[in-house]
């Protein structure tokens, strides 16, 4: 299907999707939509980049997991062309880091590849009307996660989440302490704080309890702000 002319209030929209039978599901898809015309369909975030000044997208339908670069860098990269560009991103993803990653990254909008046409629609609407459109399932998993989070900040200081993502890790007290400029000793006084409130005698024991509690995010974001 080929792109065709920009006209006066149309929305011109590049679709980013390696799969084939997807990627001619949205052609046909976005062709019954009279408002918005095709401005490319590309099977690769590369091949994005590089029809980007002849295509001039208003929005991109982008599926997240895309080859060798995936759909946040490719929106990322396609910004600095075209800073203007509204994104909705399309993924079977529910993992909530991935998920943590989209609402990062700035994107207008987030629908799972399940979702109903009519839901699809209602987001390519709200984005190109400037609004922002994520789906009841990514809200509902980033509200669990963010509550897991608030638990992990009652129960452990953000200094003791710090160490804890660093001992997960397996690296001494010496190794914490460099790194997070603290004596060693106040690293094991850390330590004997976090197995005391956590019921852990060793670092599987901890593992085991962050698993359990749904911690993994939380620590890994105390890993960041401690590195």
């Amino acid at each position: 299907m080929s792109p065709t002319r920009h006209l006066p209030g149309e929305i011109r929209v590049m679709i980013v999707e390696d799969q084939g039978i997807m990627n001619r599901f949205l052609q046909t898809w976005l062709a019954s939509r009279p408002r918005f015309q095709l401005a490319a369909a590309v099977t690769s975030g590369e091949e994005g980049l590089a029809q980007l000044e002849s295509a001039r997208p208003d929005m991109a339908l982008v599926d997240f997991q895309l080859p060798l670069m995936d759909g946040l860098h490719f929106v990322q990269m396609a910004r600095q062309v075209r800073p203007q560009l509204r994104s909705l991103v399309l993924t079977s993803l529910t993992d909530p880091l991935a998920l943590a990653r989209v609402r990062e990254s700035g994107v207008e909008g987030y629908v799972e590849k399940d979702a109903t046409p009519e839901i699809l629609a209602t987001a390519l609407e709200a984005v190109a009307a400037g609004r922002a459109f994520f789906s009841d399932a990514f809200r509902r998993i980033l509200a669990q996660e963010d509550g897991k989070a608030q638990g992990l900040a009652k129960v452990l200081s953000r200094r003791e989440q710090q160490v804890l993502a660093q001992v997960l890790t397996g690296k001494t007290s010496r190794e914490i302490g460099e790194l997070l400029g603290l004596s060693a000793r106040t690293v094991e006084f850390h330590r004997a704080n976090l197995m005391a409130k956590l019921d852990a005698t060793n670092l599987t024991d901890l593992l085991a309890t962050v698993r359990r509690r749904g911690w993994t995010r939380a620590i890994d974001e105390a890993q960041r702000r401690g590195s």
